[in-house]
């Protein structure tokens, strides 16, 4: 099997004692930054990410007219999980190690993303099962669950198909073709050029704000069978520049390339800038991802070169990092809490608003069991062979 990047002399620990294969991030050459190890500030800024999903989810509850008006409130969401996309493309290049293989790299991605999948994916269709919904008793709406499993259903352009399953589980789908698909392109954004790389910037964001004018002039966004929002917002294929995008910018940060130096506050800012002017004159096309994807690659950027050159950082901070480590079982959990909770207690005359406070608490606490309980422990069980495990903790015999 090739290996995913050129082999590196060199190696980090990272905290904890567990050994991080450092990446030669330089040019071919040599120059350049080298990476590798953790970077928390980036980790403390997903957690901000699945925030925003859990904002917009919590403000369609309390104000459902959203889902017609689609103000910026619904757009938080949306640019958050672009930011997913991005973030997702940038750590795996820089974490990439020397020696990897592809099929140690799509394990580690399957032992990582798999084992909370399935248990909410359990717990949602069992949920409908038992309250007899007919979408689970057998027929398309079966197909649609199944495919929902496997991290196929957003290639169907079917409401049935993707709103099945576990519903947040639509961004999976992506991040899976984007794993599919990275053995292929790490050795692509490593051949590139200083220039290329930046050119290759400028090109995936130019992609994504070509993709609405795509869908506008060339297909038929309202079609009958052709949704738009699942070609601009659902299938893969649109949102790989997004993905490709992190990927890149994380190899201009290797390559040592000099950028206008803009703070994190600063980026921050201008995100939510582009979020609230876009959404009042942009058609809603290009909300879903094309206002936003170059604030959040600078964002991205900018955070990950606190940790790079060792500057304070607040996202690096231990309450923001432990956030940041239990926020991919948040974002598969809240949905489904906010979901039955409004359920149950607005019949019970609770207001959206307490019902959401009440479900804050109880969201975060099962974030925090289903990461320690499930995605921890499958971590370390599945993400390296059997035989790797066991010469890992074979004792060294004295000399």
């Amino acid at each position: 099997m090739r290996h995913l990047s050129r082999p590196s002399s060199r190696s980090a620990t990272r905290a904890g004692g567990i050994p991080v294969a450092r990446t030669e991030a330089g040019s071919p050459t040599g120059g350049g930054r080298r990476s590798g190890g953790q970077l928390p500030s980036l980790t403390g800024l997903r957690f901000t990410a699945a925030a925003g999903v859990v904002f917009t989810h919590c403000a369609l509850l309390t104000s459902p007219r959203l889902a017609r008006t689609l103000g910026p409130e619904v757009w938080v969401g949306a640019s958050a999980v672009s930011l997913f996309f991005i973030l997702s493309g940038y750590v795996l290049t820089h974490s990439a190690r020397p020696t990897d293989t592809a099929r140690s790299f799509w394990r580690r991605r399957a032992a990582k993303i798999l084992p909370n999948h399935v248990l909410t994916w359990c717990v949602v269709v069992g949920a409908l099962a038992l309250a007899g919904t007919a979408a689970t008793t057998g027929g398309p709406g079966l197909v649609a669950h199944f495919a929902s499993l496997f991290l196929v259903n957003t290639w169907v352009p079917s409401q049935r198909f993707l709103s099945a399953g576990n519903p947040v589980s639509w961004s999976l789908a992506a991040e899976a073709f984007f794993y599919l698909l990275f053995p292929l392109l790490l050795p692509w954004t490593r051949r590139l050029s200083r220039r290329g790389l930046l050119i290759g910037a400028v090109s995936a964001i130019a992609l994504v704000w070509a993709w609405p004018v795509f869908c506008a002039v060339v297909l038929n966004p309202e079609g009958r069978f052709f949704p738009g929002y699942w070609f601009l917002y659902m299938l893969p294929v649109t949102r790989l520049p997004e993905f490709v995008l992190g990927m890149i910018v994380a190899r201009i940060a290797a390559e040592g390339i000099r950028l206008p130096r803009v703070g994190v506050l600063p980026a921050a800012l201008g995100v939510i800038s582009a979020i609230i002017v876009n959404s009042s004159f942009l058609p809603h096309e290009f909300m879903y991802a094309a206002s936003t994807v170059a604030p959040l690659a600078v964002l991205v950027h900018a955070t990950a070169e606190l940790d790079l050159r060792g500057g304070a950082s607040l996202l690096r901070t231990a309450p923001l990092v432990f956030l940041g480590e239990i926020s991919y079982a948040l974002y598969l959990v809240h949905l489904l809490v906010l979901g039955l909770m409004f359920v149950g207690l607005t019949h019970a005359g609770w207001s959206a608003l307490a019902v959401i406070l009440t479900a804050l608490p109880v969201i975060f606490l099962l974030s925090w069991l289903v990461y320690a309980g499930v995605e921890r422990p499958c971590m370390r069980r599945f993400a390296t062979p059997r035989a790797h495990r066991r010469d890992r903790h074979r004792p060294v015999a004295a000399p």
